[in-house]
């Protein structure tokens, strides 16, 4: 009896001690355990909104505009907050622009630099804060993570090819080039039309290239520039269809019959393709939408881990009265 009466008292102390330190447990216990775990699960399962800085080149192209548009549709669709400046075609500004989103800490830029040969600093600046950079339609002299723009070099040959096919069909005549040597895109283009032509068709002479800095006054100018010094101009291929419309307000000054091929597929420039007897003959047509969207595409890829290609070019097509809309 008495041992069972030990044994009796064993229990109940224990169950004493149990319930107590159960009491006692607070907030360091198993009862707090489960409640920490909850914001670690639910933080698991909540997705970080990504925030990309865009610096564009200008507003004041329909170009860009139609990016622009491309670029927020697929955000929207990605989930990713967006930061859109306007350079205006200002080194100094997009500078600043760039010094904005690292201050905001984005998860990536995209860049549209105003100058090709002057962006290289914007990047080094970003690359410091371990912020890749993205450019798009104009290269960088930077180390990008990835260009994406039209195969500017293809679609000026395109050109040359279309007014050998089509304009100038023995193959023998005069062109001039309105070109923007500030952007490497540009070069590009101008580089394709001029070797397509040395190679496959040398009787066509380029006699004359002029730049415009993308401005379309300037295009007018140098378009009446040439047209005073050159008498047996054909066909002018102009980099840029603001270029294009300068030029062709300058021809129909001068009352002249010299054939445009222009470059973007802007609606302005579909327009005149499709007035009967134009002189803008075709242009060489690129593709914002995609260009936009593989962008952004790519941003996010990047920002997750993914590796992307370095260059992704995307293929320009030829508009003229057969086909523009």
């Amino acid at each position: 009896m008495k041992r069972f009466g030990k044994l009796l008292s064993i229990v109940l102390a224990a169950a004493t001690l149990i319930s107590t330190l159960a009491a006692c447990a607070g907030p360091g216990t198993a009862a707090s355990s489960e409640a920490a775990s909850t914001p670690a699960s639910a933080a698991d399962g909540a997705k970080k909104e990504l925030t990309i800085g865009v610096s564009l080149l200008t507003r004041e192209h329909v170009f860009y505009n139609n990016i622009e548009t491309a670029l927020n549709s697929k955000a929207k669709e990605l989930g990713v907050k967006l930061v859109v400046q306007d350079a205006n075609q200002d080194a100094s500004k997009q500078l600043s622009q760039v010094q904005d989103f690292i201050t905001q800490k984005v998860d990536a830029i995209i860049l549209c630099p105003t100058n090709s040969a002057g962006s290289k600093s914007m990047v080094e600046l970003a690359e410091k804060a371990n912020i890749p950079v993205l450019t798009m339609d104009i290269e960088s002299d930077g180390n990008t993570v990835c260009h994406v723009a039209t195969d500017n070099k293809k679609g000026g040959e395109l050109a040359a090819e279309y007014l050998a096919n089509n304009v100038l069909k023995d193959k023998k005549g005069n062109a001039a080039v309105i070109t923007y040597s500030e952007v490497e895109a540009c070069i590009q283009r101008e580089k394709g039309f001029t070797e397509w032509l040395q190679k496959n068709a040398p009787d066509i002479k380029v006699i004359d290239i002029q730049n415009y800095s993308g401005d379309q006054a300037k295009a007018a100018d140098a378009m009446q520039n040439m047209l005073q010094k050159h008498d047996n101009l054909d066909v002018v291929f102009c980099v840029g269809d603001p270029a294009a419309m300068g030029a062709l307000s300058a021809i129909k000054s001068a009352n002249k019959q010299v054939k445009i091929i222009g470059f973007d597929g802007n609606p302005e420039g579909v327009a005149e393709i499709k007035k009967p007897d134009s002189l803008w003959v075709a242009d060489v047509a690129q593709d914002p939408e995609k260009i936009g969207a593989t962008t952004i595409q790519a941003a996010v890829d990047t920002i997750n881990g993914k590796t992307v290609e370095k260059l992704i070019a995307i293929p320009p097509y030829i508009i003229d009265q057969s086909n523009a809309k």
